[in-house]
């Protein structure tokens, strides 16, 4: 990190997140993007504890190791659009051991929402969010904590394949350049450990 670089909690980044303005009745959406590994998840359901939000990964929907580019399209159609709109979001849940669509889920608006996922924050997507944090982790220390997971059995033959389709999505649209928040979480630690206080820098955006 470099020397702007300060530290937050999640009180404070929850209380930027109440500081925005938006329209009674919708549902203000946070977005936690990053790369596979980086540790978003357990960031957003830290984040979501604080704001008393329903956490929604897009993992529920993506359809299949090589639907990430079309899982974007799927978020703003089932979840974020409806959601902002003030109607439910109700998504088809993919079930990743069968490799089919499965069944689906209803979420109702809420005051807060957070959404989780990779390339939550492309342009498409980032349109409907009230604020987006981008997890910022090296790729050695990401691959590290893919391989620790319980699941890493599962995931190792794909992951080199979602690698590439993250990588070049946002290359095309650097997500972190219009983050409102980047967080860095590169210190070594379990993928769902995060301390009570992180370090932050601003985006360019910020």
């Amino acid at each position: 990190m470099s020397a702007t670089a300060t530290r937050m909690t999640f009180e404070q980044v929850a209380g930027s997140i109440r500081d925005r303005h938006t329209e009674p009745g919708r549902s203000r959406i946070v977005g936690v993007d990053g790369m596979s590994g980086a540790g978003k998840t357990g960031f957003a359901q830290r984040l979501a504890a604080e704001l008393s939000a329903p956490c929604l990964c897009t993992d529920e929907f993506v359809p299949g190791w090589d639907g990430l580019a079309e899982s974007v399209g799927l978020l703003v159609d089932w979840v974020l659009r409806p959601l902002a709109e003030g109607r439910p979001a109700r998504w088809r849940r993919y079930d990743w051991m069968t490799g089919r669509p499965g069944e689906w889920a209803e979420l109702p608006g809420a005051n807060f929402v957070v959404v989780e996922g990779c390339c939550v924050g492309l342009p498409a997507a980032a349109a409907y969010l009230s604020y987006l944090v981008w997890v910022e982790t090296q790729p050695a220390q990401r691959r590290l904590r893919l391989e620790r997971r319980d699941d890493w059995y599962f995931y190792a033959p794909f992951a080199d394949g979602w690698s590439r389709q993250e990588s070049a999505l946002q290359a095309a649209s650097p997500t972190a350049q219009r983050a409102d928040l980047v967080i860095d979480n590169s210190v070594p630690t379990a993928d769902g450990d995060w301390p009570d206080r992180f370090a932050v820098r601003p985006s360019a955006a910020g």
